[in-house]
């Protein structure tokens, strides 16, 4: 997902999809999962081959969705912009995708971004509209921050609108705290402990 800095400038300047893979041990395998909802999902780290999934996934993401996740209107991401969300630095970057077990549809995905200090990490999550509530949010939630603890990262947070309410419920009940941190805008914070 777009970060604060990607909100600014939302353009593909290249063909690169990916820049220092990831360590092979990094995020991998496969979960295999049902959601509340009844759908049979698999969770994985995404993969460059997942680029022709995302425009079909953001078509089913609602304007008001886009607003609650980028805070502002857009009623659509243009091309450029979704393949912004394609171009990872795998060395600060990863990304977690729901896909459909049987159809290979994007689902939803979580992209979590390392802070200069290699402790901190800001997440930012997307979910088709028609499963929110489905519980494929919660999945990627709760592999997001599986991975933050085996990276040894010591905190994870993200910003999200006041108004978000079933954002700010999600993450409430998954262990983070809000903070304001601005009109409209909360800050969920995750403070990992170490085992």
């Amino acid at each position: 997902m777009l970060f604060a800095a990607d909100r600014k400038n939302c353009t593909s300047d290249d063909g690169i999809v990916a820049a220092n893979m990831p360590d092979q041990d990094a995020g991998s395998g496969e979960l295999h999962e049902a959601t509340r909802g009844g759908e049979h999902i698999v969770i994985r780290r995404a993969e460059a081959e997942d680029k022709i999934l995302y425009l079909d996934f953001l078509r089913d993401v609602s304007a008001e969705d886009l607003r609650l996740r980028f805070f502002a209107h857009i009623p659509e991401l243009s091309a450029a912009e979704a393949e912004k969300l394609t171009h990872l630095d795998y060395s600060r970057d990863m990304v977690f995708v729901a896909l459909d077990e049987s159809t290979g549809q994007m689902l939803g995905l979580v992209r979590l971004r390392d802070e200069l200090d290699e402790q901190t990490a800001e997440f930012a999550i997307l979910v088709r509209s028609k499963l929110k509530g489905h519980g494929v949010g919660w999945l990627l939630m709760q592999r997001v921050i599986d991975y933050a603890k085996e990276k040894g990262l010591r905190r994870v947070y993200g910003d999200v609108l006041a108004e978000n309410a079933s954002m700010l419920q999600m993450t409430s009940e998954l262990g983070f705290h809000a903070e304001v941190i601005g009109s409209g805008l909360k800050r969920v914070v995750l403070n990992i402990q170490k085992p």
